[in-house]
């Protein structure tokens, strides 16, 4: 072959060569392939022109041809290596920190430029890595309790992402059921305290109506952050015109004393009383509390009236104002707390009524004992002028005609305090006792009271039910004439157990000789 030819050869190759580089070119365009492709195809045409020229030269040229075509295709080797090994290389050792559970892991930049397979990988793993960073901040952060931390997906696909933010709003879940919960004891906590900060205020001044009225209104308004509150008692001394008067009425922390008084279904608190239900308002006209309700100057926002109701019976009203919206655990504890009062009310008005009467009782009592000892004056001054009687038979029969009278008047006396007696009998829950403490009579609301039979009171010492220590007591005070009064538990023995008041009213004579008791029993309210 000429130096021509050989010149042809080589031209040829070279034109083939490129030509199959820009079909690779073509073929694997942005790709790792071409460029080892590229690097793969230049030992190769070098080799071949090498081969082509000892071949026309002379197998003496394979001396330096050989060295040449290793030295070639060494430099290409370690190009290719150069071109894979440090991205390959820096991709594992990110692998295998990330295996390890260590997301704090750094790219070089130079190998995330490009647009070839390694570079997008190295893009990708970066990606991969700041997105795990960001879970772990976010988990982090969730578990320091800040469950408002954003977290935005990188796509619709992100499934990890997407559990991490399930988890968040389960966690979110759970802290509003706990608060939910929290606020529910709160508010179940503060009704229990109420009802037994108010148990406790019912159970003093039970005997003065005014001051107990005050004495609920105020606390009742300060407990419920009210601003103003008034409290309406049924009276009905006139059964022909019961009206409901304003005992209390509490404002701006300061008690107020107004005279008011209501008839039975005038306006909103009248309307309250004979419906029996309460009324609750939020949307009041600014003349309203001028109109119906008299308890100050300004226009409350919201208006509370529940009626003073046990066992279907009002006795009264409860009205409260204030300037906020009341929560419905507010409106039901004045509810529930307004049966409690309605039936401290209930026995402080029987107590009242009770004690009126035994004041008027004692009175009547009194003037019979007057009465008798004008009697007996009378007899004496009779036996004194016996002998002069005779003499004087006119003015004998004069005073035999007064006496007469006066004897009548007692006999209707007697037959009036006969009527009251029964009256109380029939009333009240009342015990007959001898002098000596036995039982003698009791009446069928005592009965009903204790759920027993007459046999378990009649003929027993009042000992056996009393207790030796409350009946000596009792007796003490009855024979020096002294009303007696104390709180117990009896034993009646038919299993049914209260707490009771006991009132003893001593009987004597008039040499204050006691002769028999009369017990009056009143169940003592919680």
């Amino acid at each position: 072959m000429s130096v021509s030819e050989l010149f042809i050869t080589i031209a040829i190759v070279l034109v083939v060569g490129v030509i199959a580089i820009g079909i690779h070119r073509l073929m694997f365009k942005k790709s790792i392939v071409f460029r080892l492709i590229a690097v793969m195809t230049f030992p190769l045409i070098s080799s071949i022109i090498i081969a082509v020229t000892v071949g026309t030269l002379g197998f003496l040229n394979f001396i330096w041809a050989a060295p040449t075509i290793v030295v070639i295709i060494t430099v290409a080797f370690e190009v290719i290596a150069k071109m894979l090994q440090k991205p390959l290389k820096e991709m594992m050792n990110a692998i295998n920190s990330l295996s390890a559970g260590n997301v704090d892991v750094t790219y070089n930049e130079k190998f995330q430029k490009g647009e070839h397979e390694l570079a997008i990988v190295m893009r990708q793993m970066n990606l991969l890595t700041k997105e795990l960073k960001n879970i772990a901040s976010f988990a982090t952060q969730v578990g320091k309790g800040n469950l408002n931390v954003e977290y935005t997906l990188l796509s619709e696909t992100d499934s990890l992402g997407q559990s991490m933010l399930d988890m968040r709003a389960n966690l979110q879940q759970a802290e509003a059921e706990k608060e939910e919960r929290r606020q529910e004891d709160e508010r179940r906590n503060w009704v229990t305290h109420g009802i037994a900060k108010f148990a406790d205020l019912l159970r003093s001044n039970n005997d003065n109506i005014e001051e107990l009225s005050n004495s609920i209104i105020s606390n009742l308004v300060k407990y419920i952050g009210a601003n103003q509150g008034g409290i309406f008692i049924l009276n009905d001394d006139d059964p022909q015109n019961p009206v409901l008067e304003m005992k209390a009425c509490y404002a701006y922390e300061r008690r107020k004393f107004l005279q008011k008084t209501i008839g039975l279904g005038e306006g909103l608190v009248g309307t309250c009383f004979l419906e029996r239900e309460s009324i609750y308002m939020t949307c009041l006209p600014k003349d309203y509390i001028n109109i119906t309700s008299g308890l100050g100057e300004d226009t409350p926002r919201a208006l509370l009236i529940v009626p003073l109701k046990v066992n279907e019976e009002v006795y009264g009203i409860v009205e409260i104002a204030a300037f906020k919206e009341f929560e419905p655990h507010v409106r039901e504890f004045v509810e529930k707390v307004s049966e409690s009062i309605a039936s401290t009310i209930g026995s402080v008005k029987i107590n009242l009524r009770t004690n009126k009467l035994l004041v008027q009782t004692k009175f009547q009592a009194e003037e019979m004992a007057n009465q008798e000892e004008e009697l007996r004056q009378n007899m004496e001054e009779m036996q004194a002028t016996q002998e002069e009687m005779f003499r004087r038979e006119a003015e004998l029969k004069e005073t035999l005609e007064k006496m007469l009278a006066v004897q009548d008047a007692g006999e209707e006396k007697e037959y009036e305090m006969k009527q009251f007696y029964d009256a109380i009998f029939a009333s009240n829950n009342v015990v007959e006792l001898s002098s000596d403490a036995v039982i003698t009579n009791v009446n069928q609301n005592l009965l009903n009271l204790f759920n027993a039979d007459r046999s378990v009171f009649i003929g027993k010492h009042a000992s056996a039910i009393l207790g030796d220590e409350a009946t000596g007591a009792a007796w003490s005070s009855l024979r020096q004439g002294r009303y007696y009064e104390d709180v117990q538990t009896p034993d009646t023995g038919s299993g049914k157990k209260m707490q009771i008041r006991q009132k003893f009213m001593p009987i004597c004579n008039r040499q204050g000789v006691l002769l028999r008791v009369l017990l009056l029993v009143f169940p003592e309210n919680a």
